[in-house]
């Protein structure tokens, strides 16, 4: 088959890894895959800047990753598509032009990876979405519960998000972890990094000494959080897959305050090597761990319970390993290679 899939733009943001997971398993399996974003309208000096970056520290986003066709068009529209057999809107942003393609364009498919309305401009309608005459299927439960009631539609496919093979080639048995905690360090409002943050100070003063390691697409932000002390941080800005995988493998407990997630991929990577998670309920965390089996779920917004739960793990060695052996063995149920097959056994009905 000639498969596009529609993204809305080009850079770091876990959609568009799922994308390039995809799309690689998908030509492995024989198919012509393309992807096209829209060219981003930068100054100058904006532009200048990222290529000195990349050129300079390597810097590279997930796209970067993908195998097949990569088109950057002026802008989504008909005249700039391939023909194709199916195309496939990851966005609500490329929804509504996938529902008005022609024929040629192909078989239109919305993998629907989160509930955007927090990322929407005034006007955009995200629900509005779920109503277009696309096939959808969906990357958790929740998500399916939510579209399906809101597009009336029944019987929508939940194809979870595979874990990166690379991340976890190691299995995380019998590793010396030097890190305490580590945590995805974001300025999008809804991984509430603030929560995070007060999190990591109570722990602190409870657990003088705690090694925290944090790793991001931006530098932190300290006139926003000008009283934490990220110079007692290990943090690494745009780290390689390699020192990802390393510093999943150093830490003991990872953590995550975000409000809502369409499925939650740190998470994933976390169990993949063997970390326990202490997660806020967003919702995606639902379909990788059980509370208190591979880690704990807590009520978003809650710092204290979110620092309970992680000294519960710390000073209970016993309690780490069983839950990290418990991580590893969930994890095995999540594969790239299973849910490409999931996709593709849709795309192909």
């Amino acid at each position: 088959m000639d498969i596009t899939f529609l993204v809305p733009f080009k850079g770091i943001a876990g959609g568009l890894r799922v994308v390039a997971c995809y799309g690689n398993a998908l030509i492995r399996r024989g198919h012509r895959v393309t992807v096209v974003y829209p060219k981003r309208d930068l100054a100058f000096r904006e532009q200048l800047r990222r290529k000195i970056r990349r050129m300079i520290h390597n810097e590279r986003d997930h796209l970067d990753a993908f195998c097949g066709k990569l088109i950057e068009v002026p802008k989504i529209a008909q005249e700039y598509l391939p023909h194709s057999d199916c195309i496939i809107a990851t966005a609500f942003q490329t929804a509504q032009i996938a529902a008005e393609l022609p024929e040629r364009c192909g078989r239109k498919f919305y993998l629907i990876q989160g509930y955007e309305k927090v990322f929407a401009r005034e006007g955009e309608d995200v629900d509005a979405t779920f109503r277009l005459p696309l096939k959808k299927i969906v990357i958790s439960s929740w998500l399916k519960e939510l579209v399906e009631a809101l597009s009336g539609e029944n019987d929508i496919p939940v194809i979870p998000n595979g874990r990166d093979f690379f991340l976890s080639c190691f299995s995380g048995e019998g590793i010396n972890r030097t890190h305490d905690v580590g945590l995805l360090y974001s300025t999008v409002p809804l991984k509430r990094t603030d929560i995070a943050l007060e999190a990591l100070t109570i722990l602190r003063k409870r657990h003088p000494g705690l090694k925290i390691v944090m790793f991001g697409s931006e530098n932190p932000d300290l006139v926003k959080y000008p009283d934490f002390p990220f110079h007692d941080v290990r943090f690494q800005r745009t780290p390689t897959q390699e020192n990802i995988r390393r510093t999943y493998l150093n830490t003991k407990v990872w953590m995550t305050a975000s409000s809502t997630e369409g499925f939650c991929l740190p998470a994933l990577e976390a169990i993949s090597l063997g970390c326990p998670i202490v997660s806020s309920d967003n919702k995606g965390i639902r379909d990788i761990i059980t509370d208190g089996v591979e880690g704990y779920i807590v009520d978003v917004g809650d710092p204290q319970t979110i620092a309970d739960r992680v000294l519960h793990i710390l000073e209970d060695q016993e309690r780490l390993t069983r839950m990290s052996a418990a991580a590893l063995r969930r994890a095995d149920a999540f594969s790239w290679e299973y849910s490409a097959d999931m996709l593709e056994d849709v795309l192909l009905k």
